[in-house]
């Protein structure tokens, strides 16, 4: 691990440790035992359901079509390995196009598909924090605490949009910031192709295609919204629907922010729990929430990441062979 990525995880297990030590974990326990064994397979399986519609944003983006099933794996790997890997965000990414290039799509061409999807998707979660800020400016507005921050809190977050959207569309632009992190991600595979330069380039020049997928990212990040408005129903708790839109639009802020702390460690857990009592939840169901939403993502995770290993290590010996 590089020097930099284990200082990153450092401060997250720092902040994590500082979480701990400041909510009653009984509470915690006590949110978690309401939920049951058929309650969590119902979040694993609404999980599931956010990660397809999150998935479709890469279709329009592909060359050639390619299965959904296919699709929807490749999805599932780069953000099972972003999860419980110590990696960052962004290192879930090779392991998606490495999921299209087993499926039979070239290197360079899966490499770009992916990386046009990471532009379309940082476009649509700018405008998904913007419209989760918007819809939690009432509930905002009521809170005696926050209320004279309001102002503030808005501008935060509108910068953090528009600077997410502002990126995207450098890259639309033809910035070269995105063949810089090829090179980091695929290194020797794509970014010193020609190949890969006409793909990336050609995908971005397609706009039809190029706004559907970014539509269809926002309905999955919608989708996310969704899942955290479940999660809470299978807890015995009435939040509103965009009451959880706008609580995990905030938290999915934060967690880009500080994209560069692997798996969110602390970040995730600090959000849930810093940000609920906005929405009228206690920090500890906050931080239930969040402790759900990690085991769900280490029952999802563990089992794409073996089945993954597995096909590599046949491949390998079919090779070898």
């Amino acid at each position: 691990m590089k020097l930099r990525l284990i200082l990153a995880l450092l401060v997250g297990l720092g902040i994590l440790a500082v979480v701990l030590a400041r909510f009653d974990l009984a509470a915690v326990m006590a949110s978690l035992s309401r939920v049951g064994l058929g309650g969590f397979f119902v979040i694993v399986a609404a999980g599931l359901a956010a990660e397809v519609v999150l998935a479709l944003g890469l279709v329009p983006l592909l060359p050639h079509p390619v299965p959904l099933g296919i699709v929807v794996a490749s999805r599932q790997l780069r953000d099972s390995a972003a999860d419980i890997l110590p990696i960052t965000q962004l290192g879930g990414i090779a392991f998606a196009a490495r999921a299209l290039v087993l499926a039979g799509v070239a290197t360079p061409l899966a490499s770009a598909a992916v990386i046009a999807d990471l532009t379309t998707e940082t476009f649509a979660q700018g405008l998904y924090v913007l419209v989760g800020v918007v819809a939690s400016l009432s509930l905002l507005a009521k809170s005696t605490l926050l209320s004279p921050y309001v102002g503030a809190m808005l501008a935060g977050a509108i910068f953090l949009s528009l600077g997410s959207m502002g990126f995207a569309l450098l890259q639309l632009g033809g910035s070269r910031w995105i063949e810089r992190l090829s090179e980091k991600l695929f290194p020797g595979a794509a970014a010193h192709t020609q190949t890969f330069r006409e793909a990336i380039h050609g995908i971005y020049r397609r706009r039809t295609r190029v706004l559907l997928s970014m539509l269809l990212q926002l309905a999955g990040w919608m989708a996310s919204g969704l899942w955290l408005w479940v999660m809470l129903q299978v807890m015995g708790l009435s939040t509103g629907f965009w009451a959880a839109i706008a609580l995990q639009t905030l938290v999915e802020g934060l967690r880009s922010a500080l994209v560069f702390i692997p798996a969110a460690i602390g970040v995730q857990e600090a959000g849930y729990a810093v940000l609920s009592p906005l929405f009228g939840l206690p920090p500890e169901t906050g931080l239930a929430l969040s402790v759900l939403r990690r085991a769900r993502d280490v029952a999802v995770a563990v089992p794409v990441l073996l089945v993954w290993q597995a096909v590599e290590a046949r491949r390998s010996a079919r090779d070898a062979g």
